[in-house]
């Protein structure tokens, strides 16, 4: 199966922002959206007694704690909407842009140890692993190791 990205990588910068939410819930749906801030914005707090920056809400009765986290620096995210799904080929639109986002847990304070911050921490790693590297950098490395190898014998 192929997917198809219908838009020009330069309506990115002239799509409207987005308040985006990332919920622990799978909605089944393809209608209308509710009115979200009538419904779920309004009803979002500060929780201090939870941390610094926490949030605090509720789904469906069922307790929710959140935060608002900013891409990392260099990086935009899109929403993109599938045209049909009953395709053969999948075909994506682009509805709107976000540079961050309000992620929620489910009766569990926000950390270092969810996907999202986790995901964040792996974009670090492979950018220093991709960053060119220096022949005298290289070199000084090698003089190091070489060092520490006659240290250690």
């Amino acid at each position: 199966m192929s997917i198809t990205l219908d838009f020009d990588v330069k309506e990115v910068d002239n799509k409207r922002p987005m308040q985006l939410h990332y919920l622990p819930a799978k909605i089944v749906g393809d209608g209308e959206c509710t009115n979200v801030d009538t419904y779920f914005n309004n009803y979002t707090r500060e929780a201090p007694e939870y941390g610094n920056g926490v949030l605090t809400n509720a789904l469906r009765g069922y307790p929710l704690l959140g935060k608002r986290e900013a891409l990392p620096q260099g990086y935009k995210g899109v929403v993109l909407q599938e045209t049909d799904p009953h395709l053969p080929v999948r075909q994506l639109r682009l509805t709107g842009t976000f540079q961050e986002f309000t992620y929620w847990n489910y009766d569990k304070v926000p950390s270092k140890s969810d996907g999202y911050q986790q995901a964040a921490v792996m974009l670090e790693v492979a950018e220093a692993l991709a960053a060119p590297v220096s022949e005298e950098a290289l070199e000084e490395e090698m003089k190091l190791h070489q060092q520490a190898k006659k240290e250690n014998v």
